[in-house]
């Protein structure tokens, strides 16, 4: 009667030791393991972000038949926005993305088609990282650009 209490006690105490062993296997695999870095996807995110904005009010224009300008303010980091009917303005802030002074894009109007008049680029910062959003005449669109 005894043995068998003893096998029993015996399997239990192994499968004990193999219950920990894999524990500390996942453990020392967790620790060990790089952490992810989610700044890069942060960046496409709020880049994105800027991007639905331009888009919208690109939109805006076609559909109401006006012109719309955004102008980019560096000093404040902001862009201000002007509709021409009705006669609006609001202000986009663009924290935490910095807008940097080696901008050559002061201003972006869409007319009545939702066509650029202007064409050049706009450097962003984030977390050190800079962000290129280049505006084409001749294809009427951008494109995002990472520097760094």
């Amino acid at each position: 009667m005894q043995a068998k209490r003893l096998r029993r006690d015996g399997y239990t105490l192994v499968e004990m030791l193999v219950v920990l062993s894999i524990i500390i296997v996942f453990l020392s695999i967790v620790m060990t393991h790089p952490k992810f870095d989610f700044s890069h996807l942060q960046c496409q995110y709020e880049i994105k972000k800027l991007t639905s904005e331009i888009d919208f009010y690109q939109s805006q224009a076609i559909k109401h038949h006006q012109s719309i300008l955004m102008l980019f303010r560096k000093q404040y980091n902001d862009i201000k926005i002007v509709t021409s009917y009705p006669q609006t303005t609001r202000l986009l802030k663009l924290n935490p993305l910095k807008l940097k002074t080696s901008s050559n894009l002061p201003y972006l109007k869409f007319d009545e088609k939702g066509q650029i008049s202007k064409f050049g680029t706009l450097y962003f910062e984030y977390q050190g990282q800079t962000i290129a959003l280049i505006f084409h005449i001749e294809q009427g669109r951008y494109r995002i650009k990472y520097l760094k």
